[in-house]
């Protein structure tokens, strides 16, 4: 992928999560302000979901499988118009496997979003001078931006939706949680640090022909 293109990406995936997830707040002496959201590791988390249509819906499936008030014929519609539209193989954009999970750095996408005002941060810093435990505060120009100029993009609103999707059946968990749930695959958790994560599309069909009866496009 150009770079150029990968770092718009980047900050707009960010920048949508951000949007999405963040609770409101009245941050005290600072009126700019307007909403929050808590761990570099959720954002990592929700991203993985966001690049890999696949994961997901294993995801989905396996949130179905486990909770009776989710809607089955919701999930299997939701996972059927995925790959009907090829998302596994046209939505895909990858992330190494680090310690703690899928991970790429978005130190560099958060100083450019508080470079135009989106975004402001705080973070605890343990011995070393390690950051870590960190909150971002969303500004009330981000929310304008967002609400009045990005959803209006046709290619922006698929990323936004999708957001919205992952935000109805994940928003409970917390990024620690979510982090965990990506090493049950054995496709996942068998890789190398470092190296590149593949998809899980094999068991994708089989657990979707499983649940459903029926085969996926």
């Amino acid at each position: 992928m150009d770079n150029q293109l990968k770092k718009f990406r980047d900050r707009l995936r960010i920048t949508l999560i951000l949007y999405t997830f963040s609770k409101p707040i009245q941050k005290e002496g600072n009126t700019d302000i307007a909403r929050v959201f808590y761990t570099e590791i959720k954002i990592q988390a929700l991203d993985f979901l966001l690049r890999y249509p696949d994961f997901l819906s294993c995801e989905l499936m396996d949130l179905m499988a486990n909770d009776n008030s989710i809607s089955k014929s919701e999930i299997q519609s939701i996972i059927k118009e995925i790959y009907a539209n090829e998302e596994p193989i046209l939505r895909v954009e990858e992330m190494q496997k680090f310690f703690f999970g899928a991970y790429e750095s978005i130190d560099g996408v958060i100083l450019f979003l508080k470079s135009v005002g989106f975004v402001d941060f705080e973070s605890k810093r343990r011995s070393d001078l390690q950051a870590y435990d960190k909150t971002y505060y969303i500004t009330n120009r981000c929310i304008q931006q967002v609400e009045n100029n990005l959803l209006n993009i046709p290619s922006v609103k698929w990323y936004y939706d999708r957001c919205e999707l992952i935000k109805k059946y994940f928003d409970n968990f917390n990024g620690s949680d979510l982090k965990k749930r990506q090493y049950r695959y054995k496709e996942y958790a068998d890789i190398p640090y470092t190296m590149l994560i593949q998809n899980l599309n094999e068991q994708v069909r089989k657990s979707y022909r499983e649940h459903f009866n029926e085969l996926l496009p």
